[in-house]
């Protein structure tokens, strides 16, 4: 197998820029001896002329033209993966998959979305909604790089950063008696039929529903939904019931639908970034050192 090292390679081509070694050797900075050595090396490697030599100087032989028009494509290519990866270890290019559960309509994850693009703009990010539970089982299976999440899930394999608060509003039907209200609690809500959605875990927000509503043996009427987020509160609209979103999604108005922020204890979902500690992505690492910032900087 021919085996010509790279500097040859560019040797070569230096000289073929300017049919001379000693003026190659100049404009690199190094003994003429030197450039000749490595050429002549590398026409003895490849078995082929690459140069006529004369009296007025060099001249390429046919080969040599072909040779020199394709070891600039492969010097091409290898400056440009060696930059690709310089780039890479550095977190300036890559890819990050990123899983989401609250809204990227508005709030504090667009935000550091936002700050992400505008620090570092070739790194290519992905998302992946899904509930907390999601999140958890894509991190483990490595789907996505890092979750932001809501609730207070605990799993010892993965790092947790706690993040902010987000309020919980109601969605009701604009013809809801309960609009007239500014803000509600959890027992006003007793009595309405919830409306939850099969991709958020329907027994996850069921049972948070139970731990805020049901007194007395009490229990609120559900109907589950497969289906997207935006038909759920299409639903409200229609007059088919209630249901909780986090405060990110009231930055959007739906047709016949009314938010109102619910105030008891119990209505602040805790939001935090989970992520494998064994992920040695550099866009996650960036990634992760702006969300710590993001926290620093938050009000206490």
């Amino acid at each position: 197998m021919l085996d010509p090292d790279f500097r040859s390679l560019r040797y070569m081509i230096t000289v073929a820029e300017y049919l001379s070694f000693r003026r190659a050797a100049e404009a690199m900075g190094i003994r003429q001896s030197a450039v000749s050595r490595q050429v002549r090396r590398l026409e003895e490697t490849i078995g082929v002329s690459l140069f006529e030599r004369h009296s007025g100087g060099l001249r390429l032989t046919n080969a040599g033209r072909t040779f020199v028009r394709d070891a600039r494509c492969v010097l091409m290519l290898l400056d440009q993966a060696i930059d690709r990866a310089d780039r890479n270890g550095k977190a300036e290019t890559g890819l990050l998959t990123l899983g989401f559960f609250p809204s990227l309509v508005s709030g504090r994850l667009r935000d550091a979305l936002r700050q992400f693009r505008r620090r570092s703009p070739d790194i290519l990010v992905e998302t992946m909604e899904g509930s907390p539970v999601d999140q958890l089982e894509w991190l483990r299976a490595r789907r996505i790089d890092a979750g932001v999440l809501a609730g207070g899930y605990e799993a010892r394999d993965l790092e947790r950063l706690s993040l902010w608060e987000e309020r919980i509003f109601i969605a009701l039907p604009q013809d809801h008696q309960l609009t007239a209200a500014h803000t509600l609690r959890w027992q006003d809500l007793r009595r309405e039929r919830w409306l939850v959605r099969t991709f958020e875990s329907g027994a996850v927000v069921y049972n948070f529903l139970i731990g805020r509503i049901a007194t007395d043996g009490y229990f609120p009427a559900t109907s589950l939904h497969l289906t997207s987020r935006e038909n759920v509160l299409g639903l409200v609209g229609a007059g088919y019931g209630v249901t909780i979103v986090p405060e990110t999604l009231t930055g959007l108005a739906y047709p016949g639908v009314v938010f109102r922020p619910i105030t008891d204890e119990g209505a602040l979902l805790p939001i935090s970034a989970a992520w494998l500690a064994a992920n040695d992505n550099p866009a996650l690492r960036r990634f992760i050192g702006l969300l710590r910032q993001i926290r620093s900087e938050r009000p206490s």
